[in-house]
């Protein structure tokens, strides 16, 4: 068995976002992660800044995340030369294997959204972005709870890098990664990116679990850019009927094209969705709260008035016999 530092590897369980990734024991809290290899390459010098400095102090930053629906970076252990990531083992299949292109239960789509609202909002309040929100980054583990993976990292994953790739007029043909469809519009254009980017990738992934599709896709890599820069997609209700119109003001909040106008807190965005979600639930209560025939009713007081002529008419009985026994 092989050991790197303190961890034991167990088995090799492919390649990640960063690289090789292993599963791994932690002798030293006796837990299991999965064991990221950063490729050499990443690492290497080039111009301005030490790109390993830099990495590593985002991988540091990145570590102060703790939140139940972030999968935690646990340790950064640099031996031999080679960097490596030790991080909480999320088992589970990915939410796009989760969706396998068909909507999700609109009850179940909000409350996963707004769990993936929380992390998000937990890892802007550090002053981290995401950038690479999309189905295949997030895991449902098996208690069925999202897990936002690379949280911090996604400027150094192969995605990131294809996201980069996808907005300049070279790189758009291919989208191995499946990543176009989840860009911000200033994404898309090479801009800046800030927390609401994050917000505008989230709406992506909310209207895709409620309808089963991304309201972005064209044809090609490069017609799905320009309908992130310039398409104004339909409401989530004009393909599921049953999507309130609160949800699909939410949508439109968080698509809204000119990043000054897009809803910037995401945290505001998951308390709205449980306020749908309570919504929706008061509404099947409604629906299923059984109600008592009204013939039922009827002859419940229909009894009642028997019961008190039966009376009345003993009362008199008796009154009668008293005045005649006397």
């Amino acid at each position: 068995m092989q050991t790197i530092a303190h961890f034991n590897i167990l088995e090799r369980l492919g390649t990640g976002a960063l690289g090789e990734v292993y599963r791994a024991r932690d002798l030293k809290v006796g837990r299991t992660v999965a064991l990221m290899l950063v490729p050499s390459q990443l690492l290497e010098p080039g111009d301005g800044p030490s790109r390993r400095d830099k990495f590593l102090a985002q991988a540091r930053a990145a570590q102060a995340l703790n939140h139940p629906n972030i999968a935690s970076l646990f340790d950064v252990v640099e031996q031999d030369g080679r960097c490596y990531l030790a991080y909480e083992f999320a088992a589970g299949p990915s939410l796009r294997d989760e969706m396998g292109g068909r909507p999700v239960n609109l009850r179940r789509a909000i409350e996963l959204a707004a769990q993936i609202g929380d992390a998000l909002a937990e890892g802007h309040s550090r002053g981290l972005v995401h950038g690479d929100l999309r189905p295949d980054n997030i895991v449902i583990t098996p208690k069925g709870s999202p897990k936002i993976l690379n949280f911090g990292l996604t400027e150094w994953t192969t995605s990131g890098q294809a996201r980069v790739a996808a907005s300049s007029p070279t790189g758009v043909g291919t989208d191995q990664h499946g990543v176009a469809g989840y860009l911000s519009p200033e994404q898309a254009v090479g801009g800046a990116i800030d927390q609401r980017s994050d917000v505008f990738s989230f709406g992506v992934l909310l209207y895709e679990m409620v309808t089963g599709r991304n309201p972005f896709a064209g044809a090609t890599p490069s017609a799905t850019v320009m309908n992130v820069i310039r398409l104004a997609p339909p409401p989530p209700s004009s393909s599921v009927p049953s999507s309130p119109p609160d949800l699909d003001a939410l949508v439109a909040r968080a698509l809204t094209k000119p990043v000054e106008s897009r809803a910037s807190g995401i945290l505001v965005l998951s308390s709205d969705l449980r306020r749908i979600a309570g919504g929706l639930d008061a509404k099947e209560r409604e629906i299923e709260l059984p109600q008592r025939p009204r013939g039922r009713q009827s002859q419940s007081r229909s009894g009642n008035s028997g019961w008190i002529v039966g009376g009345v008419i003993l009362v008199v009985l008796a009154v009668v016999w008293w005045y005649f026994a006397g």
